[in-house]
């Protein structure tokens, strides 16, 4: 485990671990998850870029970031993959609403991706 990881209160830990796990196992279409063994606050992820977009045909590498206060507080998110988009901040940091005001611990990770 990393620092990151050992910062993480035991019921965030198993609560995050599931999560990673069950998303590896059955992602949504067109998403891979590529959990850090090394860091499971540190999510990879590859995402198809949707048909019928310009985005359509284009494979997006991001990562979402999960802090000590996850599930109560959202991940962030970034793309590593250079992508022009009204929601995306010129260092790839994701301004959606569901990461910010939306956000519900309930929610998990699966909604983030969708």
């Amino acid at each position: 485990q990393t620092p990151n990881a050992e910062n993480l209160p035991p019921q965030t830990l198993r609560l995050l671990c599931r999560e990673v796990s069950l998303l590896s196992a059955d992602p949504p279409d067109g998403i891979k998850v590529f959990p850090n063994d090394e860091d499971v606050t540190d999510l990879q992820v590859a995402i198809e870029g949707p048909e019928g977009t310009p985005y359509a045909g284009g494979l997006f590498r991001m990562k979402l970031v999960l802090g000590k206060d996850f599930p109560a507080a959202p991940p962030k998110g970034f793309f590593l993959t250079k992508i022009f988009h009204p929601n995306v901040g010129p260092s790839g940091e994701i301004c959606v609403n569901v990461l910010k005001r939306d956000w519900r611990a309930e929610l998990g990770l699966r909604h983030v991706l969708l």
